[in-house]
């Protein structure tokens, strides 16, 4: 490109620059892509955050790994040496999982109760570290005790040091007819962690469980693993190391992993459908340049005159058209990441004011987001590409405008 034609191109743009953002009917275009483009990066910031909190906040809280046995009760010190030797393996812990209900103040709540070692757990668990009322040391001191999440203590209108009663799903045959196995715990703590793990889970201390549960419920192990993404390796690793051993178990990736998958795919459809957008927003370049061309086609006949080609006179629209694309994006862009922390503020405000918990159905019941540097790349290169494809045509025209129609407009 000549000299001459970069320095026609660069005024042309910057007054084609200010038109657009100071006179309301040139600014639409670049408003319509600046909107689109600020809506997916927002979706897509979401999207990041929601994979980001199931990766590093709820798998932090549900097991990565169980390990069972089929014909015992608990496993034996060969089975926990084969789990121990994987190189997967950080910490295991011991677990019984329980399913009962919980009582109090007239209100019932079903419940999975996780029986465990608190010394142990905090090895392979973070739910310690969102106590937020209570101590979680309390379940080894206190006889009976019990943890529970703070959407539970809420239901059952339960504060610490408050009695429940836990039910289980056991009947209990003798002369005086039919009861079930219930005993009375005492709150000790009080967890939030804003995830599903809150709507029906508590903690009771394992020798209550045993206690409790007798031989109705298998004591596992559950491992926590330095690679969460090889727990299905880690599994077969268990399987096909000694088959014999009547070993089975569960990972997180069959509790959770479809939902990390719906994640991912949900990313990738959301990136296609609302690029879309963005093309319909980046088109409308279009409709700017051509009333651009059209107003200007007696410099286009005079830059001809002086003997400026056809291909010059596509590369200086061309350059108006990535102009407008700049503006829009990059201002996008600025509105797309400032409208996160706005929109995270405005639903804080709202659930405070309202009383409303409007995530109250997904899997955390916050909005997350994660602005991530590689995702602005691609919405602005997406973006800039768009507005260059869109700006051929009104390029193309201009070339191709004879120099006696434009003398003749400008007379």
């Amino acid at each position: 490109m000549t000299h001459w034609v970069l320095s026609v191109s660069l005024r042309m743009a910057s007054k084609l620059g200010k038109n657009a953002v100071y006179q309301r009917a040139n600014g639409l275009p670049v408003l319509g892509l600046s909107i689109a483009v600020a809506i997916l990066v927002i979706v897509l910031s979401v999207v990041n955050g929601f994979e980001v909190a199931l990766r590093e906040r709820v798998l932090s809280l549900f097991p990565h790994v169980l390990i069972f046995d089929r014909n015992q009760m608990q496993l034996n010190q060969a089975q926990l040496a084969l789990v121990k030797s994987q190189d997967q393996v950080l910490a295991i812990a011991p677990i019984m999982e329980i399913g009962g209900m919980l009582i109090a103040n007239g209100v019932h709540q079903g419940v999975v109760v996780s029986a465990i070692d608190p010394a142990l757990e905090v090895q392979v668990n973070d739910l310690p570290s969102y106590v937020s009322s209570g101590s979680w040391s309390s379940l080894e001191q206190v006889p009976f005790s019990m943890v529970i999440s703070q959407q539970l203590a809420t239901t059952l209108d339960l504060v610490l040091n408050d009695r429940v009663t836990l039910m289980l799903p056991i009947a209990n045959f003798s002369l005086a007819g039919i009861s079930t196995r219930s005993k009375r715990f005492t709150v000790v703590g009080i967890y939030d962690t804003a995830t599903d793990l809150d709507r029906a889970t508590a903690y009771i201390n394992l020798t209550a469980g045993i206690a409790l549960g007798g031989n109705r419920f298998p004591q596992g192990v559950r491992l926590k693993l330095k690679d969460l993404f090889e727990a299905t390796n880690v599994l077969q690793s268990i399987y096909y190391a000694q088959s014999v051993q009547p070993i089975f178990g569960s990972s997180w990736m069959g509790r959770q992993g479809s939902l990390y998958a719906a994640i991912g795919l949900q990313k990738q459809i959301m990136f296609i459908l609302l690029a879309l957008l963005v093309a319909v927003a980046a088109f409308n370049v279009t409709s700017q340049l051509v009333i651009y061309v059209e107003e200007h086609r007696s410099d286009i006949a005079i830059l001809k005159t002086l003997g400026a080609n056809a291909r010059e006179i596509r590369r200086i629209f061309l350059i108006q058209g990535m102009t407008l694309g700049l503006i829009g994006t990059g201002a996008g862009l600025i509105l797309g990441f400032i409208a996160c922390d706005v929109i995270n503020w405005g639903l804080m405000v709202l659930q405070n004011v309202f009383s409303l918990n409007l995530l109250a159905e997904y899997f955390v019941h916050y909005l997350p987001f994660d602005r991530l540097l590689a995702d602005f790349l691609w919405v602005a290169c997406v973006s800039l590409f768009l507005c260059f494809i869109a700006s051929v045509y009104p390029a193309h025209r201009a070339a191709k405008m004879m120099i006696s129609e434009g003398l003749r407009d400008g007379a």
